[in-house]
């Protein structure tokens, strides 16, 4: 039966989530998002006197600082919980010694992914939600929201980020590492992809590298649908780059993932 596993997976991960991991785990996932907040109104405030340069108004199109910070940290938030849990399924099957059983089952790996990117989302957007009341009294400024534009960008940022979570499962699995794989990437993104900045403020390399990032694109798709209200034919060109490049990674991680899983068995009977 079509959609089978990805159920199973789902229930399975949420009732794992709901049973092994307590109520300080959603807690630390909460002040992830808080705690950059803050030092973020703690900059603007104490360093910028409640006041941006010319600069970042035209790098932004807003002089919204708060706004901007806040809808770049949730937008990290997905990334950390969507690509951090859906990346480390088949590292932690092969902790726990089920990877092996896993690989001589029938199972489909698009949907046992999908499961896993769906259970991540609904638990995801829970946590970003209540992250979004907590946020309104420091400035979220949302009286410019364009819906339908916002719902296509979370959809193709979903999109993007389960392309990414691909590449880092191939990683992961091939190197047996989940901490230094996943740090790395996350602080990259942090520096990389205008979380808490503009990229234009960064050296010409480096915001080439934050460009082959989708979330680079997917940061400014979410601001430009809720700070600017721009629309979705206004972003075309920058939905097509985004929906193309984790369409890239979507290929080179599953592509990838096929010939790294038969390593990792080879090293479980080695």
């Amino acid at each position: 039966m079509k959609g089978k596993v990805l159920m199973a997976t789902f229930k399975r991960n949420f009732i794992v989530m709901l049973r092994a991991y307590p109520m300080s785990f959603f807690v630390g996932n909460l002040l992830t998002g808080f705690y950059t907040v803050v030092g973020a109104l703690f900059m603007y405030k104490m360093l910028f006197n409640g006041a941006v340069g010319k600069e970042f108004l035209g790098y932004t199109g807003t002089g919204d600082y708060m706004s901007y910070v806040i809808l770049g940290s949730l937008t990290y938030i997905y990334v950390v919980r969507t690509c951090l849990n859906v990346s480390r399924s088949l590292i932690t099957e092969l902790r726990e010694g089920t990877l092996e059983s896993l690989m001589l089952a029938p199972f489909k790996r698009g949907e046992y992914f999908i499961g896993n990117m769906l259970q991540q989302t609904v638990a995801t957007t829970f946590e970003v939600s209540i992250s979004l009341i907590i946020a309104i009294p420091f400035g979220l400024n949302l009286s410019s929201v364009n819906i339908s534009a916002l719902i296509i960008s979370a959809l193709l940022g979903l999109y993007g980020f389960f392309g990414l979570s691909m590449v880092l499962a191939s990683i992961m699995l091939y190197t047996r590492d989940t901490y230094i794989s996943q740090n790395t990437l996350f602080v990259g993104m942090l520096l990389l992809c205008g979380i808490t900045f503009p990229t234009e403020y960064l050296p010409t390399v480096l915001r080439w590298m934050g460009e082959l990032i989708p979330v680079t694109e997917i940061s400014n798709l979410v601001r430009g649908s809720v700070l600017l209200g721009k629309g979705i034919f206004e972003q075309t060109n920058t939905i097509i780059y985004v929906f193309l490049l984790s369409t890239v990674y979507m290929i080179i991680g599953f592509l990838s993932l096929k010939k790294i899983e038969f390593i990792a068995l080879e090293k479980i009977q080695g």
